[in-house]
This record gives C-alpha cells, sequence and structure tokens, in this order.
C-alpha cells in the first residue's frame, strides 16, 4: 500500500509544480505587459493594475501550489492528518471540477447555438474548459479514493 502513497506523492508534486509554475509564469506575463499598458492608456494606476493582477492570480496559485506540494510531502513520509488534509483539499477540487464540467457543457451548448445561427467560428475553443476539469476531477476522486481506503484514520506520526 505504499507505494499508493509514494505514486499519488509524486502525482501532488508534479501538480504543485504545475500550478507554482503557471502563477510564476502569470506573473512575468504581467511585468511584461505593463510598459504597452503605459504607453497605450495612458491614464491607467500602473501600481493598481499590477497589483490586482498579482493578488488575484499569483497569491492563489502559490498557495495552491505549495499546499499541494506540502501534501506531497506528507504523503511521502506520513502524517498524522494526512487523510482529513487529503479529503479537505481533494473535495474542494472536486467542487472546482464539477464547476468547470458544468462550465464546458454550457460552453457546447451555446457552441452549437452559435452554429446553428450560422456562427460558431470559435466553437472548437468551447471544449477548453474540459481541458482544466476533467483531468481535476479525475485526480480529486483519485485522491478521495486513496484516502478512504489506503490511509488509516489515525495514521501514526512518522519521523523525517
Amino acid at each position: 500500500m505504499i507505494w499508493i502513497r509514494r505514486c499519488l506523492a509524486l502525482g501532488h508534486l508534479g501538480l504543485g509544480l504545475a500550478v507554482l509554475l503557471s502563477g510564476v509564469s502569470y506573473t512575468v506575463l504581467v511585468i511584461a505587459g505593463l510598459p504597452q499598458l503605459s504607453r497605450d492608456a495612458p491614464g491607467t494606476n500602473l501600481l493598481g493594475a499590477a497589483l490586482f493582477a498579482t493578488t488575484m492570480a499569483f497569491l492563489p496559485l502559490v498557495g495552491c501550489g505549495a499546499w499541494l506540494m506540502v501534501l506531497a510531502r506528507w504523503l511521502w513520509s506520513g502524517h498524522r492528518r494526512l487523510r482529513t488534509a487529503l479529503l479537505v483539499t481533494h473535495g474542494f477540487l472536486l467542487l472546482l471540477g464539477s464547476l468547470g464540467v458544468v462550465v464546458g457543457l454550457q460552453a457546447v451548448d451555446a457552441a452549437e447555438r452559435s452554429t446553428a445561427r450560422g456562427g460558431g467560428l470559435l466553437s472548437p475553443l468551447a471544449f477548453l474548459p474540459f481541458l482544466f476539469a476533467v483531468p481535476l476531477l479525475a485526480f480529486a476522486l483519485c485522491s478521495i479514493a486513496v484516502a478512504l481506503l489506503a490511509i488509516p484514520r489515525h495514521q501514526p506520526e512518522s519521523r523525517g
């Protein structure tokens, strides 16, 4: 059973690093776009725009990525509150993934209506929410299953 926890730990580490990298890349894009914003919209408050962009995307992404890496460490070494942390975290991710699927279904419906009226040039992009939501749902469901089946309720604290 330890290999299941180790595989899940590697998955959490990979996803945590991907989320951290997306937060860093978003910050780089915001900083790179500030000169164009100052040139094209001279009345814009650059500090306010950068602060808004950073707090709305960078901080949540970094926090989520860091927490996923903490969970990876707990999965690898074992932690007293691992089961609770996995259930709460992935319950929230299950909710986000479900909302993403609902948004994807609504986008596909809107794309079909647009195509029926002669439009629909960007209809293939309606499947984009599924690109993020379905893997997130699968990851959350696998993590919840492992938490319920492979991790005991009261796991002894391990050193290391």
